[in-house]
């Protein structure tokens, strides 16, 4: 009887993770047509191409389309957009909220440290070409734990932290969300894995037959011949975050989980993706592109440089013979150009039966056409030519007009540094969110260099001496702490922001100085600028003047001491002298009033003193 209900239990359950499952690959088919929607709307596949160099592009010429040179500007914008705002690694910094001091500071020195150990500015590199190609760009942050055997043969072979970037076409998230992550119900991440590695890690993948590879052309793979070799899992994780479970199921596998769900970690109250975009478009779920602006005037401009090209290449050399004047073979290779060709010509070469076509210079408007649409995508996309290294063409010709369309870019190019330095704080807190759930307290104690006793005491009641463990409370992980990003940290250190280093340490120094001496804020807040943006040579030369700046005050202070002790003994002479003068002053005014007579009674009275009872 009990093996029957284990059964219909059983049966029961096995049919309700059946429904539950092709529900979930019911949802992300609803996703895919929804984003290849997107994708065939907004050109993200075409972009794509066009930064690698291939431009389908011809123009019609007298007998044949001819191709168009290429003139790679989204190259050279996308990599110029890089270099301006991702330059170096951000420096991290952690401020105490409901922690302490030296809390704050053993977090920081250990997030900076993990962000180098990960190589997260390789990642972060990838998704700004994501971001200026197609919109938007996906970064994930997570604690995986790789195991083998279950249960109580359970046995934990690596744990480790993890901070990648996730391609944008393997992201997928229900239909009705118009800002992802926040407004989504669920999110879900295509993993493609080859079909073996699949079947090895997880057992409930037995009889999985797996796809082509979702990059490869359908055409193509029925083409194939070893189609073995192509073929992978494709698996999607799934963020349930109505009821806070984590699923994976995989293409093929329509009646069962290819994992158990486990249980969403209690320390994130957020998806664990993190969106990075710089042109939201309102109503739509997908920002644009930093291209599709300025799209048109490039596709002009190559036009019109092509037809240069053919002009100087082809027309300049037209030649008008008489008939008969040259063969047909000699006249073929006079078409085709060849170097070396020998050329037969039937009549004499001093008369009048050759002349070669003058079609003269380009027209002067083709130019004034060339210039106004570089003047057009520099006022979409605000990069002039000589942040990319180019030469950049102003009416005037001054340095002034240069330094006023700097200034106009370097505004926008603010507002990117202003979102990239959000997005690397998000992605720095879910890191601390991973790394307090999964303390290593060894690893601490190696990265900070502190002692144990000190890391332990920085802990507090965290840390259980009797297992050796550290355990945080979901508030204390997601709120004891503020994670900031120092403005600037990641820009390049050029000339430009060379001089505004020093304008902005020039003026904080002199409107100090003018006030007197320099209060201890001030001279960290100097001393951490310098620090940030690492310019050695002026931060030795300020340590140094801060240095002699306190040397002078200890000599001030002895001087002052040594002066000071020699008016107090001079001040004190002279009150004696004052005191004795004093003294001799009443001693005449007492003589001057009592005479001789009275000085004489005087003396008797000292030398005989009177006896008890004795008159006067």
């Amino acid at each position: 009887m009990a093996d029957k209900l284990y059964e219909d239990t059983e049966v029961k359950r096995s049919a309700k993770e059946g429904r539950d499952v092709s529900l979930w690959h019911e949802r992300i088919s609803l996703a895919k047509k929804d984003k290849d929607r997107w994708i065939d709307e907004s050109g993200a596949n075409r972009f794509v191409d066009e930064y690698k160099g291939r431009y389908d592009l011809y123009f019609q010429g007298r007998l044949k389309k001819i191709k168009v040179p290429p003139v790679n500007e989204v190259f050279a914008y996308v990599q110029s957009d890089i270099a301006a705002t991702y330059n170096k690694d951000p420096y991290i910094t952690v401020n105490p909220k409901a922690g302490t001091v030296r809390g704050a500071k053993l977090w920081e020195v250990w997030l900076n440290y993990a962000w180098r150990e990960l190589k997260v500015k390789e990642e972060l590199e990838l998704e700004i070409i994501d971001k200026d190609l197609v919109g938007s760009a996906w970064h994930k942050v997570g604690h995986a734990v790789d195991s083998i055997g279950t249960g109580d043969k359970l046995k934990i072979l690596n744990e480790s932290l993890y901070s990648l970037r996730v391609d944008w076409k393997d992201m997928f998230w229900n239909i009705n969300s118009k800002r992802p992550p926040k407004d989504c119900q669920w999110m879900a991440q295509r993993i493609v894995r080859p079909l073996d590695d699949i079947k090895k890690s997880y057992p409930r993948a037995k009889g999985l037959q797996g796809v082509p590879y979702p990059e490869i052309d359908k055409d193509e793979y029925k083409r194939a011949t070893y189609k073995d070799d192509i073929k992978v899992g494709c698996m999607y994780e799934i963020w349930d975050a109505r009821d806070r479970q984590v699923l994976l199921i995989a293409d093929g596998l329509k009646d069962r989980y290819l994992a158990d769900p486990k249980p969403w970690p209690d320390y994130l109250d957020e998806f664990p993706f993190q969106s990075y975009w710089d042109f939201w478009v309102p109503g739509s779920a997908y920002p644009m592109s930093s291209i599709a602006p300025w799209e048109p005037q490039i596709l002009e401009e190559m036009i019109l440089l092509a037809q240069a090209i053919n002009h100087a290449k082809r027309w300049n050399r037209q030649l008008f013979i008489k008939g008969g004047s040259i063969d047909d073979n000699s006249l073929d290779k006079f078409e085709r150009g060849d170097d070396g060709a020998v050329i037969t010509v039937n009549a004499n070469m001093e008369d009048s039966g050759f002349r070669f076509s003058d079609f003269g210079q380009l027209p002067v408007d083709f130019y004034l056409i060339m210039d106004r649409l570089q003047a057009i995508k520099r006022n979409i996309h605000g990069q002039p030519e000589f942040m990319r290294g180019g030469i950049t063409k102003t009416n005037t010709r001054t340095i002034g007009e240069l330094q006023m369309m700097e200034s106009g870019a370097r505004g926008r190019e603010d507002r990117k540094v202003d979102r990239l330095e959000t997005h690397l704080e998000n992605i720095a807190r879910h890191m601390m969110a991973h790394m307090k759930a999964n303390f290593d307290l060894e690893m601490a104690i190696k990265v900070t260099g502190e002692t144990p006793e000190e890391v332990i005491a920085t802990l507090g009641a965290n840390y259980n001496p009797v297992t050796k463990t550290v355990t945080f409370t979901p508030e204390e992980i997601m709120g004891e702490y503020d994670i900031e990003v120092k403005a600037g940290s990641t820009l390049p250190l050029d000339k430009s922001t060379r001089m505004r280093v020093y304008e902005s340490v020039l003026q904080s120094v002199a409107a100090v100085v003018s006030k007197g001496p320099m209060s201890p804020f001030i001279n960290a807040l100097i001393q951490g600028i310098l620090s940030d943006y690492d310019i050695k040579a002026l931060e030795e030369a300020y340590q140094q003047e801060v240095a002699q700046f306190q040397q002078m005050q200890i000599q001030n202070q002895g001087q002052m001491g040594v002066d000071q002790q020699k008016t107090m003994a001079e001040a004190r002479k002279r009150e004696a002298q004052a005191q004795q003068i004093q003294v001799e002053t009443q001693i005449s005014a007492q003589d001057a009033m009592i005479g001789p007579m009275g000085r004489a009674q005087t003396k008797r009275i000292e030398k005989e003193p009177l006896l008890i009872g004795e008159e006067k």
